[in-house]
């Protein structure tokens, strides 16, 4: 396998899985690590890579199966995460920057609430993945996808309408 077929991937798909690997662990270094994993699965799977599929959704496939194993054993360890939003511009306008991180953090905070399944689905869904390359990507068929979408947008729908009760 060519070593350079591997940097070029990870580097054009970097912010994809970067993005994925998000919906799964908030904090920075532990992505970090998980990056390195996706690099390692990734490396590992082409020689065997007989191009079925997009280098795209290979590599999204791989994110998301590392960042399912993270989260299981994240929940067979009983840990809690914590809330880490990241550092924000320092030439944002301080508005913008508090806007823009309630916002965030607000849908990290409902994505969480969905079960494993949905998050899949909307965070590829929110990288412009096709219903099927979502379906290909996860093993699912397309309208599995759209079922486990509508819930997730349903769920999210509901979620915010509490929060904005709460006072």
């Amino acid at each position: 396998m060519q070593t350079g077929l591997l940097e070029q991937l990870l580097e054009s798909h970097r912010g994809m899985v970067d993005r994925v690997l998000s919906t799964y662990e908030r904090s920075p270094d532990a992505r970090a690590d998980l990056n390195q994993d996706v690099a390692i699965a990734l490396w590992r799977t082409l020689p065997r890579f007989r191009g079925e599929a997009s280098h795209r959704t290979l590599i999204a496939r791989i994110a998301h199966n590392i960042g399912a194993g993270h989260v299981r054993r994240v929940i067979r360890r009983g840990a809690s995460k914590p809330i880490d939003m990241g550092h924000p511009s320092e030439t944002a306008d301080p508005d913008q920057i508090v806007a823009a991180n309630s916002l965030r953090e607000e849908l990290i905070l409902a994505l969480e609430y969905l079960p494993l399944s949905q998050r899949q689905v909307v965070s590829l869904h929110l990288e412009d993945f096709s219903h099927a390359d979502i379906a290909e990507t996860l093993g699912l068929t397309e309208g599995a996808v759209a079922v486990r979408l509508h819930r997730a947008r349903e769920s999210l729908s509901q979620w915010m309408k509490t929060r904005s009760t709460v006072p």
